[in-house]
């Protein structure tokens, strides 16, 4: 009895382990997420990348421009989401971004990123002839646009797309392990 009991133990350890790789794998290619690959995401008009002002991890924190330093909030993780599509994810904060408001010109704040996938913003990435990018929210299809503000920082606000400096965005592929702060 006992090894007929461990022959059903033994079986249905196989059956669920094949059934979870069946589930990863269809068509004989595996479907896991890619990982992420960390890009620090440099303004082409101000030189300076993306981050949260001050470093600050608390939710709703502004989206500005600092001049570039090989620090952790100044990096962002980029999981693939679709075609051209990427959630971003500070390395320091651990958090996103998303719209303030609905409209052109709303700012852009800090947001946790959320465990679900599906429920957290996407960015497309659309490479232009020059090699750098625009980066859009695509549901209201405005772009993230650098502007100067009144306190001297460079804040990040979502604008319709004109093509200009302010506009456009190069990606500085980035190893974490040599990030400090």
């Amino acid at each position: 009895m006992k090894i007929l009991i461990t022959c059903f133990l033994v079986m249905a350890a196989f059956v669920t382990a094949y059934n979870a790789t069946a589930a990863e794998v269809g068509d004989g290619v595996a479907t896991k997420p890619a990982p992420p690959e960390s890009y620090q995401i440099r303004n082409v008009k101000y030189g300076d990348l993306l981050r949260p002002q001050d470093a600050n991890g608390a939710d709703g924190t502004r989206i500005v421009l600092y001049p570039g330093q090989l620090w952790k909030c100044m990096t962002w993780k980029m999981y693939p989401a679709g075609e051209s599509l990427y959630q971003l994810q500070n390395h320091f904060t651990g958090k996103t971004f998303i719209p303030k408001t609905a409209g052109a010109g709303t700012a852009l704040v800090q947001v946790p990123f959320g465990p679900v996938a599906k429920d957290r913003p996407n960015w497309r990435f659309t490479k232009l002839a020059d090699g750098s990018y625009q980066i859009e929210d695509p549901k209201s299809g405005n772009a993230l646009t650098a502007t100067d503000s009144p306190d001297g920082t460079v804040r990040i606000v979502l604008a319709p797309w004109k093509e200009l400096p302010e506009q456009k965005w190069e990606l500085l592929k980035t190893d974490p392990a040599t990030l400090t702060m």
